[in-house]
């Protein structure tokens, strides 16, 4: 438990008084938090797959405690990968598993006595057809980098884009092809950038429920530049426990063809 003091002053006729309230807050208990991503490069037939395991924290605490002793495996058509520790970072379990389309990655987090899974499939995207930049129609500082791509006109598709410069870090969006299905879209990333300025810009495939997800973590976060910055405690993604469902954790597995691009400002 945590004491949280209140200071209430009111002032009147010169006078003040002070009252001060303590109030207990209870912590919840730690739950586990799993976050595995695999992403297909381009057109390479292998995903690379990266997975952490923390517990969330303390209301008051920013800090994630990440931990080195989970067993992470994936099986894909009935053959299993490991997911090792990667030797230069121990926290971050790595695996290199074979890019196949419409079948099932299925995760199994062995940690503390309990087993987790979460099951997904590697989701396509399609690559940026150009990149263009022009001026800030609300901020004359500013300037709007736009990466146009088509979206497959017979699917419904969602999208997840990430824009990164080294003056300004990391922001993060997703939408689905709703209002645009078919055609040629522009996503932009407006800031007030320099020339010779280099933008890193990134579309990734994701499922629909992981855009519903990614929808409530950015909403969360307030657009923070790294989303994932905090455990997002109160949004429950993809993993389960089966044996023991009310012990289910927090984070999301998912697999993703990615296409990347980096824009010089002019």
């Amino acid at each position: 438990m945590k004491n949280l003091i209140i200071i209430f002053c009111l002032g009147l006729f010169f006078s003040s008084c002070e009252d001060i309230v303590d109030v207990q807050l209870e912590n919840e208990a730690p739950r586990v938090v799993i976050e595995v991503t695999g992403i297909q490069q381009a057109f390479n037939n292998e995903v690379i797959v990266k997975g952490k395991i923390s517990k969330t924290s303390s209301y008051y605490s920013n800090k994630i405690n990440y931990f080195e002793n989970a067993e992470m495996l994936i099986e894909l058509n009935n053959q299993t990968y490991s997911l090792q520790n990667n030797e230069d970072n121990i926290l971050q379990y790595i695996g290199t598993l074979p890019a196949v389309y419409n079948e099932d990655y299925t995760l199994t987090v062995t940690f503390e006595g309990e087993q987790y899974q979460a099951t997904t499939q590697l989701y396509k995207t399609v690559p940026f057809n150009r990149v263009e930049q022009s001026s800030n129609a609300f901020d004359e500082n500013y300037t709007a980098i736009n990466a146009y791509f088509t979206d497959p006109g017979e699917e419904e598709n969602y999208y997840y884009f990430e824009f990164f410069s080294e003056r300004h870090g990391r922001i993060a969006d997703n939408t689905d092809d709703e209002l645009f299905n078919g055609n040629e879209i522009s996503t932009y990333y407006a800031d007030e950038f320099e020339p010779n300025d280099n933008i890193s810009l990134t579309i990734e495939g994701i499922s629909k429920r992981f855009n519903n997800y990614i929808n409530l973590v950015l909403s969360q976060t307030g657009q923070s530049n790294n989303p994932f910055a905090t455990n997002p405690v109160s949004i429950r993604g993809n993993v389960i426990n089966p044996e023991n469902p009310g012990k289910f954790a927090f984070g999301y597995f998912r697999m993703s063809q990615r296409f990347d691009t980096i824009y010089r400002v002019e």
